[in-house]
């Protein structure tokens, strides 16, 4: 018996090089969720189209790549101290 895989589940696009992508191949290049994408959307940080009302949700490679450069987060390496804290008179 096979199963089902959800609507909402990331999938990898056929073609990486396409010039649109829909929600499901958008979330699985941003390494996200299906859902993070909708609230992106919604929120106004990722633009999107559509062909006719009601149809699928598309998101051009672009502005996909400009999403990811304003919201990626760096990180802040800190060196640690290899100094043992002073111990306390006795």
């Amino acid at each position: 018996m096979t199963t089902k895989q959800s609507p909402r589940t990331p999938i990898e696009p056929r073609d990486l090089n396409a010039p649109f992508f829909n929600l499901r191949e958008t979330a699985w290049l941003l390494h996200c969720s299906y859902e993070t994408v909708r609230r992106a959307i919604k929120a106004g940080l990722l633009p999107c189209s559509q062909r006719v009302p009601g149809g699928v949700i598309v998101v051009t490679r672009e502005d996909m790549a400009e999403y990811h450069r304003r919201t990626r987060t760096s990180v802040v390496r800190t060196r640690r101290s290899t100094a043992k804290p002073a111990r306390a008179a006795a």
